[in-house]
């Protein structure tokens, strides 16, 4: 049997089609309403309690393992390692602005923006994030992986 001269071609052609088969359809994210209220509402919660100073809300919505990715520093592994970090963390107010929920009934994905200021109200800090959510089997959200980065030019 002879060989396509584009066998290659051909073959990535048909994953393509299949990955297009497997997705959900346009304009749909595969999280319901309630998924991405919960994510929203959760998110308003830890803002609110940070501010207050309360940072368990904070460290609670992260899995036990989770990776916390802050700039500057190397990557932060376990619930444990994010409370130290957060409680070291000075006295800042703290807003998220979420740009995005997406993903699937298992998985999402949170893309925005923050903003930290000093008690004075100036400002401190301003960046964006990205992170992983994931479904656990007592249908809550929980943070698996979070990154994040300032937009402020780095000071000497």
């Amino acid at each position: 049997m002879k060989k396509p001269k584009n066998l290659a071609c051909m073959v990535g052609i048909c994953h393509a089609l299949l990955l297009i088969s497997c997705t959900a359809p346009a304009g749909s994210s595969g999280l319901s309403a309630t998924d991405k209220e919960y994510i929203q509402s959760l998110t308003q919660t830890v803002e609110e309690n940070w501010n207050k100073g309360n940072r368990e809300p904070y460290v609670n919505r992260f899995t036990s393992d989770a990776f916390y990715m802050a700039p500057n520093m190397e990557s932060l592994v376990g619930k444990d390692a994010i409370k130290s970090f957060a409680a070291s963390f000075p006295e800042l107010k703290l807003e998220f602005t979420i740009g995005e929920i997406e993903g699937s009934s298992e998985f999402a994905y949170v893309r925005g923006g923050y903003l930290l200021k000093t008690p004075q109200d100036s400002l401190f800090d301003k960046g964006k994030f990205l992170s992983i959510w994931e479904k656990t089997p007592e249908k809550t959200w929980l943070l698996s992986h979070d990154m994040f980065s300032s937009d402020l030019p780095p000071t000497k």
